[in-house]
């Protein structure tokens, strides 16, 4: 069951890379000064959230939780 939920959870966080990478390209073409000033920080939460889901879905995976 934690091998399950571990792959589940390396899955998402190779989406939410994925998702935040495409975004911070979208922001770096199309942002101005119209563009909220949160905006990175929202990038980088996100690519934390994302190494944080690899990391909790490796060590599941392992049995190293």
């Amino acid at each position: 069951m934690e091998s399950i939920f571990g792959v589940l959870f390396v899955l998402i966080g190779i989406w939410q890379l994925f998702i935040s990478i495409k975004y911070l390209n979208v922001l770096k073409t199309v942002g101005n000064k119209t563009t909220s000033g949160f905006s990175p920080l929202a990038i980088y939460f996100s690519l934390f959230i994302g190494v944080a889901f690899l990391v909790i879905g490796i060590s599941a995976v392992f049995h190293l939780i």
